[in-house]
């Protein structure tokens, strides 16, 4: 191999591919060629720089990055560039070209130049970092330590690195500008904060839509008002209770309605008027104003239906193949709850007869639509405010001057006042009640009192005619040890008394009696009435579970016991019978543990099923229904169950009834 160029400061290198185990030298590098054995193709006046394997030098073409000085060490040969088979056992040395005088002094220049600037920029930027400068002078001495051509790469490098000196300087004022930067991003929360608002003001916009959607409904507070929902052979919200007016009087119109696809057509040919009305509504209190079209031939008013009836509108004449507007107009003083209905009256209908359509009643909007008052109160429109209601108060001086308000804000008698004698009944010496001037006086209260009834007299401390101790209108009178109310003295008499049309109601006799399929057994007298089929139905229970009892007896020496520990109620009746015409008040008196239930049957049928009455308790309590007589085979039923022993089972005594 011949002696290869010397490096020097500022040449232009290229590379040629060495045997992994030749070393250059200062002076002299030897080649020799891996498996070809080529010998490179130079000698030793030939330019430097042939790269092996090739026959010219490398052209001044070359990519500057094939020209830097290089050698790779033996275990990265296997990284190198693919040279063939001979890469493992290559290495790249890279040759320099000597470079002129004149080009490295304007290097030289260059490089100079290019310090001053940057330290020019430095002071400028009032950087003071001492790590910041020498890594830029750093920069320098490996430039200078390169070749030209990486001289000039330095100074490329070089001018980067200002800039990055630029820019440290820059990232350093950056800082406080991304510090700035963040007052900034919290000034745009605010914005976005302001966004908020204009976002809340498109709600109010949104808003205000909601009332425009919401005044659809309030075309009219009749529903169904265009007539456009028929669910059947009938609109819906229509032909209220109020209406006399046929069913196939009312017609479904599908042609040349005035509003929509649907209106409704009533027929009464008759010169009596028909009532054609809404469904019941409720409807606030207010002044109303509707209208409607009218078609055909007919005449047509207006009324309402509150609680009653209101005074009709005058008769519109309708004679017209055209939609013609009817106006009627109504004023509610009070609120109506479900009972509310608007009336159209017809008559004298003909040919095409009387075709309705649009009807739109809306309500006038007043003072009051904007105050809310307490249940208690009412508003006044002429003022706008609340007021109480008639016998409430806010106040005293809102009621009478004997009244008190109390803390229900309800107008009472005042502690030392009246309104009646028995307001009195706390001062016996003032027992009488002034009703003039409200105060209690002396006096005797049934003063001049005449009780026209006999079983009535006057009581002294109310000084009104009632009851006599004793004395009955009915048998609801009796809850006392007499039961059963003679209607003829007016006195309430015993269960064996003849006003009582129950046999036995006491249970007082008792007597051996054949039961069919249980043989003979104790049984109160006139009951147990036999089962003779569905249509006569009967007793049930086995006598085995009916015993006299004496323990305890509501009237009389005995009653009836119920052992009945089961779940299952069975029937225990009476003995039929025929009962006359008339009203009749009945009851009955039950005590101990367990529930019991009654009915009644006869030629009328069955009487409505009752509740089951649950009874734990020693005392005897009573229990009241009526019936209605002329009818034949009637007898009562008794449906007892779920006794216990803790109180002797169920006792039943003194069943009565007696004609009021």
């Amino acid at each position: 191999m011949r002696q290869g160029c010397s490096a020097s400061r500022g040449s232009i290198q290229w590379r040629q591919a060495l045997p992994a185990h030749a070393t250059p030298s200062s002076t002299r590098l030897k080649l020799r060629a891996a498996r070809s054995r080529q010998r490179p193709p130079w000698s030793p006046g030939a330019p430097c720089g042939a790269f092996w394997g090739r026959t010219r030098p490398p052209s001044s073409k070359e990519p500057r990055k094939h020209r830097t000085l290089r050698i790779l060490p033996h275990h990265e040969a296997d990284t190198a560039p693919p040279w063939g088979p001979a890469r493992s056992r290559l290495r790249e040395v890279w040759y320099e070209k000597p470079v002129s005088a004149n080009r490295r002094i304007a290097l030289t220049l260059f490089r100079m130049c290019l310090t001053s600037l940057l330290v020019f920029v430095a002071a400028c930027g009032g950087d003071s970092d001492p790590v910041v400068t020498p890594d830029a002078g750093q920069t320098r001495p490996d430039a200078g330590g390169e070749t030209p051509d990486a001289g000039e790469e330095t100074p490329d490098a070089g001018e980067e690195t200002p800039d990055a000196g630029e820019e440290a300087p820059d990232a350093g004022e950056e800082t406080p500008d991304a510090g700035s930067e963040t007052p900034d991003a919290g000034e745009e929360i605010p914005d976005a904060g302001s966004e908020t608002p204009d976002a809340g003001e498109e709600i109010p916009d949104a808003g205000s839509e909601t009332p425009d959607a919401g005044v659809e409904p309030e075309v009219s507070v009749i529903d169904n008002w265009g007539f456009e929902e028929w669910p059947g052979a009938l609109p819906e919200m229509w032909l209220g209770s109020k209406s006399n007016i046929t069913s196939d009087s009312v017609q479904k119109v599908t042609t040349n309605a005035f509003e929509g696809v649907n209106a409704v057509r009533l027929t009464n040919t008759s010169g009596t008027h028909r009532r054609f009305t809404t469904g019941a509504k409720s409807m606030p209190a207010g002044r109303y104003a509707c209208t409607f079209q009218a078609r055909g031939t007919g005449e047509v008013r207006n009324a309402f239906f509150d609680d009653d009836y209101s005074s009709y509108s005058s008769y519109t004449a309708v004679d017209s193949a055209t939609w013609t507007q009817v106006a009627y107009s109504f004023n509610l003083a009070n609120e109506v709850f479900d009972t509310f209905e608007l009336i159209f009256s017809i008559r004298n209908t003909s040919g095409e007869h009387l075709s309705i359509d649009d009807v739109r009643c809306t309500r006038a909007a007043e003072p009051c639509d904007a105050v809310s008052c307490e249940s208690w109160e009412r508003c006044v429109n002429a003022t706008a405010t609340c007021e109480p209601l008639a016998g409430r108060c806010n106040a005293a001086e809102d009621c009478s001057e004997w009244q008190a308000c109390d803390e229900t804000n309800t107008c009472v008698v005042a502690a030392d006042r009246c309104t009646r004698h028995a307001d009195c009944a706390g001062t016996p010496e003032t027992p009488v009640c002034d009703t003039a001037s409200h105060l209690c006086v002396e006096g005797d209260p049934c003063a001049g009192v005449v009780c026209n009834h006999p079983a009535t007299s006057c009581n002294p401390t109310s000084g009104v005619c009632e009851l006599s101790a004793g004395a009955c209108f009915t048998t609801y009178d009796c809850v006392g040890e007499l039961p059963a109310c003679d209607t003829a003295t007016g006195r309430c008499v015993s269960a064996d008394h003849p006003a009582n049309i129950i046999l036995n109601g006491g249970f007082e006799s008792w007597s051996t009696t054949y039961i069919p399929y249980h043989g003979n057994h104790l049984i109160p007298d006139y009951w147990y009435g036999l089962d003779n089929g569905i249509a006569d139905p009967g007793t049930e229970i086995r006598p085995s579970r009916l015993v006299r009892y004496t323990a305890a007896v509501h009237g009389g020496s005995s009653a009836l016991q119920f052992v009945v520990p089961i779940q299952v109620a069975e029937r225990f009746t009476l003995e039929k019978f025929n009962i006359p015409s008339g009203n009749y008040s009945c009851s009955y008196r039950v005590r101990g543990h367990g529930t019991i239930r009654h009915r009644s049957y006869s030629s009328a049928g069955w009487s409505p099923a009752t509740d089951f009455l649950t009874v734990d308790s020693d005392e005897w309590q009573p229990v009241f229904f009526r019936i209605t007589g002329n009818v034949r085979d009637w007898r009562l039923f008794f449906y007892p169950s779920r006794s216990e022993a803790d109180r002797d089972h169920l006792q039943v005594d003194d069943v009565v009834c007696t004609k009021d």
